[in-house]
């Protein structure tokens, strides 16, 4: 009776430890710790679940239906009120970690609960081969006592494993715990769990009653619940699961939407311009050209037509110098040797003059040439999205520091087979990192577009066999872009 009682003690500490160590997982990958970031910080979490299993189990140890619905109100209660002093985030955030998780357990519970019925038959089946005397009465004991340890061992061995299945396919398709926040997608998340919740208290109130005064549990009245109540808890663990997974596929699609929205408008835009703009350059170009050949000769006719010691000389060459220069003012400031980066340059770097004063600008070391093999409106969408970025950074910092120097600094260059742009621009240091690495989390107030421009500007790289980084340092932010497909045989020329 002693061994027995062991036994089953070290099953409970077992299983214990697999809840344990499900709720820590579970719990770290939906928030962060307040208080310690260390690692062994999320198994705090799993400490209180064990120690409220366990004093749950000793101020309620019969196995009555209000013993189990007061056991479940108190661990959802400690669970909620942990979350609510040991983890960031929002409300809804701390109410849907408590309520899932003791979903999940109630129905991993009723779901294995069918392994007891199949031991409760095998000790049947003893007893009967006993009586028939196909066992030694001798042996029966022995048998029924090793029979109802190990149907018991299997029952919580299947719990456990799919609680920690149905953790893991939760957690698994959470994108991120960066927000640490819920919105309204909370009621979606919590329609299921609640749902299990009330299918777990209604079994329990239902499966042991009293009629005339003793105690009748339904199961030995109605067999066939044996195999109801764990195919009733199964499909709504399933549903729980995949309801959830189900809108993170939906919340993904329409991030992908909104993201392909966007470049698509930006390819439009880049495509519909491409032709005027190339036309308008060379167009500018031209004239340049002729207005200096001009200049030239009538330059040379007045010197001729001027006495060389006259100080009419001297104001006409003064006025043709000024001419000159008007004539260089026609043709654009930005010069990498494309036309359509000129003009997404200058038309950024116009734009950043107007909401940044005294913002400094420089695109001398960004140099682009025709071996690189990157389609001018991927070029395009890197360029748009990169300042666009940069910007706002400045804009964001003078808004907190006015008198802060503001700069955008544009560069290239080559490593191998490899091409780097680089978009250089100072901020206001204040950045963070999704952990486990990521884009930078947006500073905007709409966060549901959240990295979107850096995520295309990735996916062109991606398109060159490249990638993106983002280097932080101090109040200076590095948008880097490696492509690859430069084969440094020639450069395009410059002016």
């Amino acid at each position: 009776m002693i061994l027995g009682q062991w036994i089953i003690g070290l099953l409970d500490v077992l299983l214990y430890l697999a809840e344990g160590y499900c709720i820590q997982f579970f719990f770290g990958k939906f928030a962060r710790p307040k208080f310690c970031r260390r690692e062994y910080a999320g198994w705090a979490a799993g400490l209180l679940w064990i120690a409220v299993r366990i004093a749950s189990e000793a101020v309620f140890p019969e196995l009555g239906s209000m013993a189990r619905f007061f056991k479940l109100l108190i661990s959802a209660a400690a669970l909620f009120g942990f979350c609510a002093f040991w983890y960031e985030g929002n409300l809804p955030l701390k109410i849907f970690l408590a309520v899932q998780f003791v979903s999940l357990r109630e129905l991993s519970f009723w779901a294995a609960s069918s392994l007891l019925f199949l031991g409760n038959s095998l000790i049947s089946l003893c007893a009967h081969g006993a009586g028939r005397g196909w066992i030694p009465m001798g042996w029966l004991v022995p048998a029924v006592s090793s029979v109802s340890y190990v149907s018991v061992a299997l029952e919580w061995a299947v719990q456990g494993l799919l609680l920690f299945v149905s953790v893991r396919k939760i957690a698994g398709c959470f994108p991120g715990r960066e927000e640490r926040r819920m919105g309204k997608e909370i009621y979606f998340y919590l329609l299921p769990a609640a749902a299990g919740l009330l299918a777990d208290m209604l079994v329990s109130l239902i499966i042991i009653t009293a009629e005339n005064g003793k105690t009748v549990i339904l199961y030995e009245k109605f067999p066939i619940l044996h195999l109801l109540v764990p195919l009733l808890a199964l499909s709504l663990l399933l549903a729980d699961v995949f309801s959830f997974r189900i809108y993170q596929e939906l919340a993904q699609l329409q991030e992908e939407r909104a993201e392909k929205s966007i470049l698509e408008h930006q390819i439009t835009q880049l495509q519909g311009s491409m032709a005027e703009l190339e036309h308008m350059y060379s167009g500018v170009r031209a004239v340049k050209h002729d207005m200096k050949n001009h200049i030239a000769v009538l330059q040379s006719l007045i010197q001729e037509k001027c006495h060389p010691h006259s100080g009419e000389q001297e104001e006409i060459q003064q006025y043709f110098a000024g001419m000159c220069q008007s004539v260089e003012q026609l043709d654009s400031r930005v010069h990498t040797g494309n036309a359509v980066s000129d003009a997404v340059v200058g038309s950024k770097f116009r734009y950043a003059q107007t909401q940044v004063p005294g913002i400094r600008l420089d695109a001398g070391n960004f140099l682009l040439g025709d071996a690189l093999a990157v389609k001018p409106y991927d070029i395009g969408i890197i360029l748009n999205n990169g300042l666009d970025n940069a910007i706002e950074a400045c804009m964001r910092m003078r808004e907190k520091e006015p008198q802060a120097e503001a700069y955008i600094a544009l560069r290239t260059f080559q490593a191998k087979q490899m091409f780097f742009m680089e978009i250089e621009n100072s901020f206001d240091g204040e950045a963070s990192f999704p952990e486990g690495g990521g884009f930078p989390i947006s500073a905007k107030g709409d966060r549901e577009l959240h990295g979107i421009g850096l995520k295309n500007i990735q996916k062109c790289a991606e398109k060159y066999s490249g990638d993106i980084d983002c280097i932080v340092e101090n109040n200076k932010f590095i948008l880097s872009v490696m492509v690859k497909g430069w084969d440094g045989s020639s450069m395009g020329s410059m002016e």
